[in-house]
């Protein structure tokens, strides 16, 4: 092995045969319980937020919010694990159909995590905060403060999303919460022929989780979310 791969599965937390994995199944179960027995040892604040988003990402909330119990945020927490865990938190809300709580947790902390994601350490992952806070804000009724965040997203895909798919993925997700189902159905038709017939994924894996989100997005009942 290089030394050059080395360093890059060191900086991500990772030995080759995860990194294999990865590519093979993506954020799969398996690639979850791989990293945990890597990191067993010592666990850390920034290995629990990465599987609190493999778990989300699986629907796996109950052990998504495991893995975040384990992280604590105060006033002398480190900016990166505050910014990182918020955003997982805010993620996870989403997941389990806590609209009015990911709502109370943003505007709590809606300017931090603005700064945070506009510095240029972390510019690369402000797409992933833009599409968040702008699902939870057209959740809650705050349509203009959506559009701002959706923009910003927008804006962010062009520099750092080569596929376009995210703001595709963000528009159905933020109809379908808004309860304009019809809309969100002809624009998520739109977003699952352009998915199919895009070539061009850096990962195999990655068309069928987007068609999966996807179909996730369109299941959402605004009715049953609010009972």
């Amino acid at each position: 092995m290089g030394f050059m791969k080395k360093v890059m599965y060191k900086l991500a937390g990772i030995n080759e045969e995860l990194y294999n994995l990865y590519v093979e199944k993506g954020p799969c179960e398996e690639y979850a319980e791989g990293y945990k027995a890597l990191h067993s040892k010592k666990m850390k604040p920034m290995d629990y937020t990465t599987l609190a988003d493999i778990y989300t990402t699986l629907e796996k909330y109950d052990e998504a919010e495991e893995m975040l119990g384990h992280v604590k945020v105060g006033i002398m927490t480190d900016d990166t694990i505050k910014g990182v865990y918020l955003l997982s938190k805010l993620n996870l809300l989403l997941g389990q159909d806590k609209g009015e709580e990911a709502y109370e947790l943003f505007k709590k902390e809606q300017k931090y995590l603005d700064i945070f994601f506009s510095a240029p350490a972390y510019r690369r992952s402000g797409m992933a905060y833009y599409d968040t806070a702008a699902v939870i804000l057209a959740m809650n009724g705050q349509l203009q403060a959506a559009g701002y965040y959706y923009k910003l997203e927008q804006e962010s895909s062009a520099t750092y999303d080569n596929t376009g798919v995210y703001p595709m993925l963000t528009n159905v997700h933020m109809l379908k919460v808004m309860g304009n189902d019809i809309t969100a159905e002809e624009a998520a038709a739109k977003a699952r022929e352009y998915i199919s017939n895009y070539n061009e994924f850096k990962f195999k894996w990655q068309k069928e989780q987007f068609l999966g989100m996807l179909d996730r997005y369109m299941s959402y009942s605004k009715e049953a979310d609010s009972d």
